[in-house]
């Protein structure tokens, strides 16, 4: 069983075109919750990084945001108010990146623009040079990562993804599935150990 139980939620401070997103963010939230993990996210308030957060604290879970100063106001403010029971405000996004991968367990893609590919892409890069064995998912939501899924194949039939196994993210449809997955990776012992200090090396 992972020491760490959180779980890092990379998703839009948006809430897209489709109702199946936010409903998707609500159900993972609750899920979280329910399974007594705390959710480790970039602290925004609108959106689908609202709807998690939402979700969580109303089912008396634990949460920690995660956000730069130059966004504060911007994602975390416009009279919307949740109640984290920890924020951390950091100095740029490298450093809210290298808190959030220090304290997750595990790390999920809900759907989400640019920030939310970069962040995913990021670990998922990580995990193919060796430097953490974390669970990685992707919840493909409605198919909303079957491009990059599709671009990722590309690469690795093109032969520019090397030990593309390393790099390879869980696939989830289905929001409800995701939290149990990765308890079953936990358990399973699939985390990496003595990781948690490998990014102050990069």
């Amino acid at each position: 069983m992972a020491e760490n139980r959180s779980i890092c939620v990379y998703c839009g401070s948006q809430a897209g075109n489709d109702p199946v997103f936010e409903a998707a963010a609500v159900t993972l939230g609750r899920s979280i919750a329910e399974n007594d993990i705390r959710l480790i996210y970039g602290g925004g308030t609108h959106g689908i990084m609202g709807a998690v957060a939402g979700a969580v604290i109303s089912g008396n879970g634990l949460v920690t945001g995660i956000i730069p100063e130059f966004l504060k106001s911007r994602e975390a403010g416009n009279g919307k108010k949740l109640s984290f029971d920890e924020l951390i405000v950091t100095r740029d996004m490298h450093e809210r990146k290298h808190t959030m991968f220090e304290k997750s367990g595990a790390f999920v893609a809900l759907p989400g623009g640019i920030g939310t590919l970069e962040e995913i892409i990021e670990i998922m890069t990580w995990s193919q040079l060796g430097r953490h064995k974390r669970p990685m998912v992707l919840a493909n939501i409605a198919g909303f990562w079957d491009p990059l899924l599709e671009l990722l194949n590309h690469m690795g039939t093109t032969g520019f993804l090397h030990s593309a196994h390393l790099a390879e993210p869980l696939v989830v449809s289905d929001a409800s599935e995701i939290v149990p997955l990765i308890v079953r990776q936990w358990e399973s012992g699939s985390t990496g150990a003595g990781d948690r200090e490998v990014i102050d090396r990069m």
